[in-house]
């Protein structure tokens, strides 16, 4: 009967973690690199088996691993920007965390707007018309804490009278309906 190791020292791209096996063998490819470890160092091991630690190194991102963590530890993903998800979802895709892919794939899902989940508006352009923010190609400038200028324009309607205006765009208001 081959006893198991309860601490091991975990190596993710330089960043170290000490993790009890019960977390380990959440992952098919810690468990293998587990199992490869214990083999080559079996002749290694003296006196009480439970008391040594196993290191193991695995070459992914230590930050990203410690959100790999939480997710087994609790089941949740804390983390909400789309490039930091999209960077966990590889993670999770290499330690084969399948819930974990899921939940992220929700999430991004989710988070995904549609033209029809914003309202345009044509408005004043609330400052001087020399002054005027005309983002670059592409580029969404803030205006108000929900609002983002979209383009900005002047035009002429009458002989040196100009008048600005902004098309900014605000997500739609969302009801949630109680259906007792």
């Amino acid at each position: 009967m081959t006893s198991i190791l309860r601490l091991v020292k975990l190596n993710v791209g330089g960043t170290k973690f000490l993790l009890n096996y019960n977390i380990i063998k959440q992952s098919n490819i810690l468990l293998d690199e587990y199992e490869k470890k214990l083999a080559d160092s079996s002749t290694d091991i003296k006196g009480d088996e439970s008391d040594q630690v196993l290191d193991i190194f695995v070459d992914r991102n230590g930050e990203l691993f410690q959100d790999i963590l939480e997710y087994w530890r609790s089941e949740n993903i804390l983390a909400n920007d789309q490039e930091h998800l999209k960077k966990l979802k590889n993670e999770a895709i290499y330690f084969q965390i399948n819930g974990m892919i899921a939940q992220i794939d929700q999430i991004l899902k989710d988070s995904e707007a549609t033209e029809d989940d914003f309202d345009y508006q044509v408005i004043q352009h609330p400052f001087n018309c020399n002054y005027l923010i005309k983002p670059s190609e592409g580029e969404l400038k803030s205006f108000e804490h929900d609002a983002t200028i979209v383009t900005g324009y002047t035009y002429c309607h009458s002989h040196n009278a100009y008048e600005s205006k902004l098309v900014i765009k605000r997500p739609k208001k969302k009801v949630k309906l109680n259906r007792n």
